[in-house]
């Protein structure tokens, strides 16, 4: 004698557990969906805002100190662009400060996690006169969404003229970057910093670029600050 019972209970469990894996992807496109919207809504994206709105408005996610003045930083410009799997990233900046200052704060790679936000840790591994290997250590995101990330840097220090640094190991593919001390005249100097960025996991096009911004923006202006309170020193 058959067994009705038995093979309803057989039948349906397919369509249970079919059923529970479609609950499982409407909630994952629901959270995306909502992140998504959440993050467009405060960077003014579609509400007719400026890019320059919107790359501030990511900051001010990142960034929630608000000890600091506005007034005390100078607007750099700051360019971050997509290239297929490469953040292209350029930003500069005019400051009055000494040279002295501005070396001691771009090459002092045991103390930026002091000043540098979403950096946590940074230390000298070795150095041989003008090379050394870094370790950073941070994170960086949007809000409550952020990514932690390790880089092992090969840095070369021009004294007073550049630092350039390409990763040798951690979680970018690519890291290269370079920062450039260009003198305007007495106590005038533009900083310049070049990087080309590949992280090591995949990063949704408009949630990383937008993170991406924030990051720059938010840190850049953190060595320009740090570089005018060592000057006034």
């Amino acid at each position: 004698m058959l067994d009705a019972s038995a093979d309803v209970v057989n039948c349906m469990a397919p369509v249970r557990r079919s059923q529970k894996n479609c609950r499982k992807r409407t909630i994952l496109f629901a959270a995306t969906v909502l992140f998504t919207a959440s993050v467009l809504a405060q960077t003014g994206f579609g509400q007719g805002k400026s890019p320059t709105d919107a790359t501030g408005a990511c900051a001010a996610l990142s960034n929630q100190d608000t000890t600091k003045p506005a007034a005390a930083l100078a607007r750099a410009e700051i360019n971050v662009d997509e290239k297929g799997d490469e953040f292209l990233i350029h930003a500069q900046s005019e400051v009055e400060a000494d040279g002295a200052a501005i070396w001691s704060t771009l090459s002092d790679y045991d103390h930026l996690a002091r000043f540098i936000p979403g950096m946590s840790s940074s230390r000298t591994v070795a150095r041989t006169g003008a090379e050394a290997v870094v370790e950073q250590k941070g994170s960086a995101g949007l809000g409550p969404f952020r990514q932690r990330f390790t880089v092992l840097l090969a840095v070369r220090e021009e004294m007073n003229q550049s630092i350039s640094a390409s990763g040798i190991g951690g979680d970018f593919r690519c890291f290269e970057s370079r920062y450039e001390i260009v003198p305007l005249g007495s106590r005038r100097v533009r900083i310049v910093y070049r990087a080309t960025l590949v992280p090591g996991m995949p990063i949704p096009p408009i949630i990383g670029l937008l993170a991406m911004r924030s990051m720059i923006g938010t840190q850049f202006d953190a060595v320009l600050e740090e570089i005018r309170r060592r000057a006034v020193r």
